[in-house]
């Protein structure tokens, strides 16, 4: 099974390099500098120039000027430094125990980096003067740290620092230079080179630059032109230059690589959302060969526009054979096998936009005409996703207004292959889709047909089963459109012997009176295996078969078993059980319920909603302590809904046969 799974990885590696590559890889010509060009060299699709691209992305980058950010606390330390140096002085004049000698001594062990002059000033100074200095310092510190000052400037404003003192008269020469000295030792830079901001100014600097673009069809090198060493590096730069030994190497390596890491984020992304789907190895092929193809298509039609390209057929198709969440991932990987086989940014965009909305086309497609109507949508969407891109990125409305129009026709093209393969995808893969099942409850198919005519009453039960299950299924969030097409077809077997079935029995008269209960009970069982036996004659989709073949799980026919035990047979309950399996799914087990609910209720005798209500109770009860819901993972929870919307759809029934009480004497 590994080895079955990992060569369906090499399929889809294999397949999409081949394709990718094969539109990545230009016409290479033998060229150098100094030749003259033998031919017009085109570019077969808007080529950037990357060789002017970067040079004008280096040089906006160059031109930015850096961003600076102040930090305000430095200058806070400073001053405090600074206080704390004066209020150090103030402190130990304070002190008149100690001699001034003895002061000097310890001011100097605290601040080393002040001169003994200095420091001999400030205590020699009285406090209102030194107060006043104090404040001058601060001042200055305040103009100087302010605006900021960067590591390289604070030489400069250690230079220019006496300048703030020259007009002053207020202080004399030495309280001066004790000033300059504070402020000489305690300044210290505050605004700092911002990297991230600065970093991020030049990036937007350099995604702001336009590609230079070298427009599709327009020649890179004319006839005759001398091919100089910038012309050679720009055809060199985007693949159409031989290199000798080593042809296209990066561009293989780089391609192995990401085609490597979409398959695995493919893989990881289903494993997480639907890991039945990864052991489905039909499924996994379904996947591959729709991606494949898509890209097949859409490479081939690029050719003409890459507007036309029908990306979203893939999401339409996956949607509707499989489900939403795989269809949104596969899209996701061709949109960026697309933009690597391309380079446009702007497919790109629409394919992911256009894909995801066709991803949700399961939701409202009810018939094959919709599928048309849906491709429409996308179309429309489509039309206004390149207009607005067009309005965007160029003054001309005539290029913008035919890429719309082809862009619609893409949703239409996807919805086409839609409609025309679905049934193919469907047979071959074994698939059962919504459209499938809306096909099968048909009142016009063959087998529901026979039903009506052959078994009318069984045909009627049938009915009610179908909007029972469907009711019950809509409430605990199953796929209730199976469950009332399944229901349909659950008791076709019945078309081998109709009048031994009690709702196909017209007259009073009871072909079972006439047999052993034994046989009585092969024949009820029968319909079960003929009614495989049949759907598989009629081609139904193996779900249904599943249902047909799970409604009655490992359950007894109890009647005949008893009416055995009455009449002194030598009765094994064994003998009287059918074949199963016990319900898989939450589905069949519905359907289980709604069978036996269905023909319980028609034996009531003047049906009440407390009859009703506790038949349906017994019968659940019953199926539960028997073990038939084990394997079909419904919670207890999950049986109290089906029980509510059973009541809901058999009250809606007897609504005007069930006699309510008045309220309030009324």
């Amino acid at each position: 099974m590994k080895f079955r799974k990992f060569s369906l990885a090499l399929l889809f590696f294999i397949i999409n390099f081949i394709v990718i590559f094969a539109f990545l890889s230009p016409q290479k010509y033998e060229l150098k500098v100094g030749q003259t060009a033998q031919e017009d060299i085109k570019a077969k699709k808007d080529i950037e120039n990357k060789i002017e691209t970067q040079k004008l992305i280096d040089k906006a980058g160059q031109q930015v000027q850096p961003v600076y950010k102040i930090n305000l606390t430095v200058q806070a330390e400073t001053k405090s430094d600074i206080e704390k140096f004066f209020s150090d002085i103030n402190d130990i004049n304070n002190n008149e125990e100690l001699e001034f000698k003895q002061k000097l001594e310890s001011i100097q062990r605290k601040y080393s980096i002040i001169s003994n002059k200095s420091i001999s000033l400030a205590l020699n100074m009285d406090k209102v003067r030194l107060e006043k200095l104090k404040n001058y310092i601060f001042e200055i510190i305040n103009q100087i740290m302010s605006t900021g000052i960067t590591k390289e400037e604070v030489e400069y404003q250690k230079e220019n620092i006496s300048e703030f003192f020259e007009e002053i008269k207020t202080f004399n020469q030495n309280e001066k230079l004790l000033s300059i000295e504070i402020i000489d030792n305690y300044i210290r830079p505050n605004k700092f080179l911002d990297l991230e901001k600065t970093q991020q100014k030049t990036e937007q600097a350099k995604t702001s630059v336009e590609k230079v673009i070298i427009p599709k069809g327009e020649n890179i090198i004319s006839k005759g032109d001398l091919i100089t060493k910038e012309k050679l590096e720009i055809l060199q730069s985007i693949g159409f230059v031989q290199k000798k030994g080593k042809e296209d190497f990066f561009v293989i390596i780089g391609l192995i690589i990401m085609i490597l890491i979409l398959e695995a984020l493919g893989v990881l992304y289903i494993n997480i959302f639907d890991k039945n789907t990864l052991k489905n190895e039909k499924k996994l092929l379904l996947i591959i060969l729709i991606i494949s193809i898509t890209m097949l298509i859409s490479i081939t039609l690029s050719k003409i526009s890459l507007y036309i390209i029908p990306v979203a057929w893939a999401s339409m198709l996956i949607s509707i054979l499989l489900n939403t969440n795989i269809a949104i991932i596969s899209n996701l990987i061709i949109s960026i096998m697309l933009y690597i086989a391309t380079g446009d940014i702007n497919i790109l965009l629409i394919s992911l936009v256009s894909g995801t909305f066709a991803s949700f086309s399961n939701l409202e497609i009810a018939q094959r005409r919709n599928v048309i109507i849906t491709g429409f949508k996308i179309g429309l969407l489509n039309l206004l996703l390149v207009m607005s891109i067009g309005f965007i990125t160029t003054t001309s409305l005539k290029e913008p207004f035919i890429n719309s129009l082809l862009s619609l026709l893409s949703g239409i093209i996807s919805s086409i292959f839609v409609v025309g393969s679905l049934p193919l995808w469907e047979h071959y893969f074994d698939i059962l889709t919504s459209l499938k099942l809306l096909e099968l409850s048909s009142a016009n198919n063959e087998i529901l047909k026979r039903m009506l005519i052959e078994t009318p009453g069984t045909y009627h039960h049938s009915i009610i089963v179908g909007n029972l299950a469907e009711r019950a299924c809509d409430k605990i969030e199953a796929n209730s459109l199976f469950a009332r097409v399944a229901s349909y077809y659950h008791d076709m077997g019945k078309l081998s012997k109709p009048y031994f079935f009690k709702e196909n029995q017209i007259t009073m008269d009871n072909p079972h009176d006439k047999i052993s209960p034994m046989m009585s009970t092969q024949i009820i069982k029968e319909h079960v295996s003929y009614g495989v036996e049949l759907a598989q004659k009629y081609k139904l989709p193996k779900e249904i078969i599943n249902i047909i073949r799970e409604h009655h799980g490992t359950t007894s026919v109890a009647y005949f078993y008893y009416k055995a035990k009455e009449i002194g047979m030598d009765a094994k309950e064994a003998d009287f059980r059918y074949k199963g399996p016990q319900p898989q799914s939450k589905e069949a087990a519905v359907i289980m319920m709604a069978d036996s609910v269905e023909a319980a209720i028609r034996s009531i005798k003047e049906p009440s909603k407390e009859k009703i209500e506790n038949m349906i109770e017994k019968i659940v009860k019953g199926k539960l302590n028997d073990g038939q819901f084990d394997k079909s993972d419904l919670t207890l929870k999950e049986l109290d809904l089906i029980k509510e919307a059973f009541i809901e759809v058999i009250m809606g029934m007897f609504h005007q046969r069930i006699e309510y009480p008045k309220e309030g004497g009324n």
